[in-house]
């Protein structure tokens, strides 16, 4: 998965974005957007092209004018030709592009032809608007999940979303995306090997044999359905390697999240009303602006269903530096934990707040679910014990599908990515205070680079001690005279006093491995101890005195300034 440069993405029109991407030459520009990206072969038929960025994959040069002249005629926004050999155009293809009044990329010789098509896609993506560049982000999503070639088709048969390199695509894969369906004696094998019926029964992966005769390679399937109404299919085409071990489960949850957006594209002939709707949905649920029955009723679940909350962090700083490539780069992690998490569970959720990702993985109450044993709501304090419970018994699971999709996140994205299973609310209504959990486990596991997942239990102690803290230096009053001295002492003089005494009672006195961390002898760091317990008029005998260094002794420095020596 390939990205811009921090800030790229925000110069330019959508055609010199594309070009400066590529390190690629543009005849000239013009302000529209790019709609679709169609792969062309000399001869090609071309017709009704507005918006669409042709990419002529194998026209010679002596080919390339009379293809940018058809492309031309059928409005097409831009046509992508291979450069020369000096990285310029010929003569011959700048006069076509004069003649048509069309843009003309020229493509480097070292530039594979499926990065261009990934580089408009992305294009496509940023600049499209509702139902189409969801799909195409999730085509692009799967087809780098599974290592295959992905297209999404309606219940006619026409392609409406594709994604993966077009260099590995077959015969069938290609008079697919040309003609923009697939053809009628292809169709007509499947509906014999019953494949569209097997599809249209539920969650169903369905593997379709090669058939080298005819140059159509390996397939897996699955049907876009919204409970017995078909709405479509998934496809994804092996290409030049196998196809990943996991290529079923990203397939199946990526066609549970068509169906939501092809739903939302039908529905009552306004796409974008519905789409904000849903967007609007998942954050509310996150945040408590949302009624929750009203969800639950969209779901087609009961209001009192218990849901999981995951959280995951991109750790990206460098793209933290930038708003709008940070929120690039969200998106597309979205993206991936979308698939991944309706793979997991039917009606995941998945939703941006604070700068992370939020995966939302509602389960039914019931006997076994998030409101104990009788599945009923009960007082309050039997509820909250038996969602712990539940939170208990469900985090090991939890903890391994995160560990999964963070590694997953972390080769695609290749960001550090972390995650924290906040647990379980018992009621969907509580689904923002398990949220706030994440948010605060992902605080903790930010001084941890090398633990990519943690749990809530795991993290509750880090949790309380970062609280009491953090209300310390936010509201100050009462500090031990002589622990504001020693640092005071420390900062003047250039010591360690302070912070090899918290190293030392965070070790609980082992000196060995605190000694080792501060690069001195155990002798040394014995020394220290003494000395910063008699300037801080300390008795390390006394376990008051131990607990109040180790809570002052992690206040930041400048909480400490500003409280001077108030006491």
């Amino acid at each position: 998965m390939q990205h811009d440069p921090p800030g790229g993405d925000t110069l330019g029109t959508p055609l010199e974005r594309i070009a400066e991407a590529l390190g690629a030459r543009l005849t000239h520009s013009h302000d529209e957007g790019i709609s679709d990206v169609v792969i062309a072969e000399p001869g090609d038929a071309l017709v009704g092209m507005p918006g669409v960025l042709v990419l002529a994959v194998g026209a010679r040069e002596e080919e390339a004018p009379a293809l940018i002249a058809a492309a031309g005629t059928a409005g097409a926004s831009c046509v992508a030709v291979r450069a020369g050999a000096d990285g310029g155009l010929p003569p011959a293809v700048r006069d076509a592009a004069a003649a048509a009044g069309t843009p003309v990329l020229g493509v480097p010789a070292g530039v594979r032809w499926d990065t261009v098509e990934a580089e408009a896609r992305r294009e496509l993506i940023r600049g499209g608007a509702g139902q189409q560049g969801d799909l195409y982000a999730l085509a692009q999503t799967v087809a780098t999940l599974t290592h295959g070639l992905v297209s999404i088709e309606d219940t006619a048969h026409r392609v409406i979303a594709y994604a993966g390199p077009g260099e590995e695509a077959d015969e069938l894969r290609r008079r697919s995306v040309l003609g923009r369906t697939c053809p009628e004696p292809y169709l007509a094998m499947l509906r014999d090997w019953g494949v569209y019926q097997r599809v249209r029964k539920g969650d169903e992966v369905v593997e379709v044999a090669a058939v080298p005769e005819k140059d159509i390679r390996r397939r897996m399937v699955a049907g876009i359905n919204a409970g017995a109404r078909p709405l479509g299919t998934i496809w994804v085409q092996e290409g030049a390697r196998p196809l990943a071990p996991d290529a079923e489960g990203a397939l199946r949850g990526a066609a549970r999240i068509a169906g939501a957006q092809l739903i939302d594209h039908y529905y009552r002939g306004d796409p974008a009303a519905r789409l904000r709707s849903r967007e609007e949905l998942a954050h509310g649920l996150l945040t408590g602006r949302f009624n929750t029955a009203a969800l639950a009723e969209h779901l087609g679940i009961p209001a009192d269903s218990g849901a999981s909350v995951v959280a995951f962090d991109l750790r990206d700083t460098a793209a933290r530096a930038d708003g709008t490539w940070r929120d690039a780069r969200l998106a597309e992690a979205a993206v991936l934990v979308s698939v991944h998490a309706a793979a997991h569970r039917r009606n995941a959720l998945v939703a941006q707040a604070c700068g992370q990702i939020y995966a939302m993985l509602p389960e039914p109450a019931g006997p076994t679910g998030p409101t104990g044993a009788t599945g009923s709501a009960g007082p309050a304090s039997t509820t909250a014990a038996a969602a712990d419970t539940a939170a208990t018994a469900a985090e090991p699971a939890l903890v391994r599908w995160a560990e999964h999709l963070v590694a997953a996140l972390r080769q695609h994205t290749r960001t550090p990515v972390q995650a924290c299973v906040a647990g379980t609310a018992a009621r969907l209504e509580e689904i923002p205070e398990v949220k706030l959990r994440g948010h605060r486990g992902l605080g903790i596991l930010a001084a941890h680079p090398e633990r990519p997942v943690g749990a809530y239990s795991g993290l509750v102690s880090s949790m309380l001690v970062r609280e009491t803290v953090e209300l310390m230096a936010a509201r100050g009053g009462v500090r031990h005279p002589g622990l504001t001295a020693l640092v005071a002492q420390d900062a003047e003089h250039g010591t360690e006093l302070a912070r090899s005494l918290r190293l030392y009672l965070d070790a609980f006195g082992d000196v060995g491995p605190v000694a080792e961390i501060l690069n001195v002898h155990p002798n040394t760091l014995r020394y220290r101890v003494r000395k910063a317990a008699a300037v801080a008029g300390l008795d390390l005998d006394d376990p008051e005195h131990r607990l109040a260094a180790m809570l002052q002794l992690r206040l930041p420095a400048r909480a400490e300034e500003s409280a001077g020596p108030a006491f």
